[in-house]
């Protein structure tokens, strides 16, 4: 053996070589069985993963969006979308809370200030503060309520032609003037010729004067539309004590008329009666609370756009005026709420019993979610609204007399102030000449006589707050009493 070791030990790297030539196909056939398999179960375990993950990408995932319905999803609901559906959540809550609240103010604010139980006779709503003011608040509240329909009327520019009486008198002077001018000593002794030449001067003064008041060229301020306060449901002056939910309607009201006129006066956008769209107010009539979102604003009113009144020949509702809108309205009812338990609102018929009332205590915060559901049933009426726990619907009916071309301004007057919608609409044509014979000058351009039926809408979030008690009761309003101290 001893030539065999030496041979190897001088061959040493041949006999390395041939052994690892010798061995490495069975330690590759070994260790590649090894490798083969771990593959194999490796592949197995992937394999598996991908159809979980195949069927977690077709599940459907439900994600809920506030204030509106679900948004179904197909795919993973991993920690990246969950971030991504907080972050949504949050930009949609707070555009959501930013929209509330501008279209809180939007319904709230009027005439550059926030509306509120104190707007008419501060310190009465939701109740007095003591029984004497009670007894006293129905004579108080409508001396404060006159007052604030005249400031109204003034900040939107309405007005009326000047005083017949006036008027007759300028023109008796300019008459005695003009027999004096042909050295005649009365209108008797005037020809004929000279009888017509001071008649058509008469009469073109009397259309000066008029013109001159409507547009201000007698120094007096320029009437942006003519408008009685005998047409706007101002009650009579009362005669005893009334229920506070019925004063409280008088505050609605006036903040209704105030919605509306200050549409009318920004359809005329600053122009004189003779010039803007709107020209003149014959009737306006608001629905009785509770009868907004159905039936005619004007039923309650007994006329105006109810029973049949509208379009009909020489519009022969009560109040309505002269057919050709040039007639002297007659003068409305009060405006009163009417409905059991209201008492007269508008005048001074129903009073409290004998001995007053009893001062009711405050009914502190008025319970109210904005996020309840408001059910809209378009078979009522054109938006479908109606009074709910959220808010109340109100309708207006009145009659103007309009430029038969600023219709489309006057409608988007509307529309932009405070959520009003205007429902029904009637036209028909009106009798300048005869309005200019009564001192109601509209210009050039053709009028008609609109007849509009209107939805104001007012949030409870700040109107229910300002109701007095009893009329909380009667619309199931809930309230949360002032806290009155420990017991003990």
């Amino acid at each position: 053996m001893t030539p065999i070791i030496q041979w190897i030990k001088s061959h040493i790297v041949v006999v390395i070589c041939a052994i690892v030539i010798l061995a490495a196909p069975i330690a590759s056939y070994v260790v590649s069985s090894g490798m083969v398999e771990e593959l194999r179960s490796d592949l197995r375990s992937t394999a598996g993963s991908l159809k979980e993950l195949d069927r977690y990408r077709s599940t459907t995932v439900s994600v809920e969006v506030p204030g509106g319905e679900s948004v179904s999803v197909s795919g993973v609901a991993n920690p990246r979308l969950i971030e991504a559906y907080d972050a949504a959540v949050k930009r949609i809550a707070g555009a959501a809370a930013e929209v509330h609240d501008a279209g809180l103010e939007h319904n709230q604010r009027s005439g550059g200030r926030l509306r509120g139980a104190d707007d008419i006779l501060p310190g009465h709503f939701p109740v007095p503060p003591s029984k004497l003011d009670l007894e006293n608040m129905p004579f108080r509240m409508h001396e404060a309520l006159v007052a604030a329909y005249d400031r109204l009327l003034k900040d939107v520019g309405a007005g009326m032609p000047p005083d017949p009486a006036a008027v007759t008198e300028t023109l008796e002077r300019r008459r005695m003037v003009f027999v004096s001018g042909q050295r005649k000593d009365s209108v008797a002794d005037l020809d004929a010729d000279e009888l017509a030449a001071m008649r058509k001067e008469l009469s073109d003064m009397r259309l000066s004067v008029y013109r001159a008041a409507a547009t201000g060229e007698d120094g007096s301020r320029p009437i942006s539309f003519y408008a009685d306060p005998s047409v706007l449901g101002i009650p009579a002056r009362p005669t005893g004590a009334l229920p506070l939910a019925a004063m409280f309607d008088w505050q609605w009201r006036f903040w209704i008329a105030e919605d509306v006129l200050r549409a009318f006066a920004t359809a005329n956008d600053g122009r004189d009666v003779l010039s803007g769209p709107v020209k003149r107010i014959l009737a306006f009539d608001v629905a009785e609370i509770g009868a907004g979102g159905g039936g005619g604003a004007a039923d309650a009113a007994g006329g105006g756009m109810g029973g049949g009144g509208m379009g009909a020949p020489g519009m022969g509702s009560p109040g309505m005026g002269a057919p050709g809108g040039g007639g002297a309205p007659g003068r409305r009812g009060g405006g009163g709420m009417g409905g059991p338990g209201f008492g007269a609102a508008g005048g001074g018929g129903a009073a409290a019993p004998a001995g007053g009332a009893e001062l009711p205590a405050n009914p502190g915060k008025a319970q109210i979610d904005p996020s309840g559901e408001a059910m809209i049933d378009h078979t009522r009426s054109l938006t479908g609204r109606s009074s709910n726990s959220v808010y109340d619907v109100r309708e207006v009916s009145c009659t103007l007399v309009v430029a038969t071309s600023g219709l489309p301004a006057l409608m988007d007057a509307i529309a932009a102030r405070n959520f009003m919608t205007v429902l029904d609409v009637r036209v028909r044509p009106a009798n300048a000449f005869e309005a200019a014979s009564e001192g109601f000058i509209y210009g050039v351009e053709p009028v008609s006589v609109v007849q509009l039926r209107i939805e104001t809408v007012w949030f409870r979030e700040w109107t229910a707050d300002a109701m007095p008690p009893d009329l909380r009761t009667s619309l199931g309003i809930q309230s949360t009493p002032e806290s009155t101290g420990d017991a003990g």
